[in-house]
């Protein structure tokens, strides 16, 4: 099956930056991302074809291999799992996955979704991927691209501040950003003389969806800690399975649509962005014959 991204089409939006923040970006960082993809092989539910996913990040990378990315990052649910939970079988679908993904030619990066942690802990799931030049350890971190900075964040946390782990319980709806993390975001804003761009799988707003509340609890303290800083151009969020613009307190919030959805032949969907210091240029590569998906 032809991975090679020439069946995509690609959409384009431009969102001005505001320039007391950006201007010092002195010249363009380009990065791919995709998010949400859910990888396992278990049956179809609805749209969502799990076992396609393979397929789709392979072109993925296949695509943005040639748009001159400096690096590429999945903002989570990178895999899922059977329906019978397996750690085993699970490992061997985030193995697969992750074989995938290191064929971009570039620095990769990963956020931690919650499905991520279902039949495997936060320590399994870092075990067997890679964050380039971060410590295999860390499961929240900074790295620097020319003059931005971007920060990774991890809301798969207790209220209490333990790491979530799905299968011996935890509550998917009520992720935090535990204090420990909050003083090290204080840290690594108030230490940065550059513009920065966040990540996070969970949104950093309020999101509600079906009666189910998808946004991180402590969102309010942690918007907080991004505006007092001055330095936050944007944050970028998966997680909701669907694309939304728009800014908060001089702050772009993009949450980016998934790619789990559809047939590898009806869907696929990811993203390449560019960040200057006037504006973001986000170019949403989808399935051509997308009106195919229903």
């Amino acid at each position: 099956m032809n991975t090679s991204g020439e069946f995509l089409e690609k959409k384009t939006t431009q969102i001005q930056l505001r320039a007391h923040i950006a201007r010092s970006i002195e010249n363009q960082v380009r990065f791919a991302l995709a998010t949400d993809s859910h990888f396992s092989e278990k049956e179809p539910l609805d749209d969502k074809h799990y076992s396609e996913s393979l397929l789709k990040m392979q072109e993925f990378v296949s695509a943005v291999n040639d748009q001159d990315c400096s690096f590429a990052i999945h903002l989570g649910d990178f895999k899922d799992e059977d329906l019978i939970p397996d750690p085993e079988s699970t490992l061997d679908y985030l193995q697969r996955m992750e074989e995938a993904f290191s064929e971009f030619r570039g620095m990769r990066f990963h956020c931690i979704g919650n499905h991520d942690l279902d039949s495997i802990t936060k320590n399994e799931f870092l075990d067997h991927i890679e964050n380039s030049s971060v410590d295999s350890r860390k499961s929240y971190y900074s790295f620097e691209v020319g003059s931005v900075k971007f920060l990774v964040l991890d809301a798969n946390f207790s209220s209490e501040g333990e790491d979530h782990f799905f299968q011996e319980g935890g509550d998917w709806e009520r992720p935090f950003l535990p204090e420990h993390e909050l003083r090290w975001l204080k840290t690594e804003l108030n230490s940065s003389s550059q513009p920065c761009i966040v990540f996070c799988h969970h949104p950093l707003f309020a999101y509600v969806k079906n009666g189910r509340s998808y946004h991180v609890v402590n969102y309010p303290e942690v918007r907080g800690i991004l505006e007092a800083s001055g330095k936050v151009v944007a944050v970028l969020n998966g997680h909701m399975h669907e694309e939304m613009f728009h800014e908060i307190n001089s702050i772009q919030y993009l949450a980016m649509n998934s790619m789990l959805e559809g047939t590898f032949v009806q869907r696929n969907c990811f993203y390449t962005i560019e960040v200057s210091a006037s504006r973001l240029i986000v170019d949403r590569l989808d399935r051509i014959n997308a009106n195919l998906y229903s």
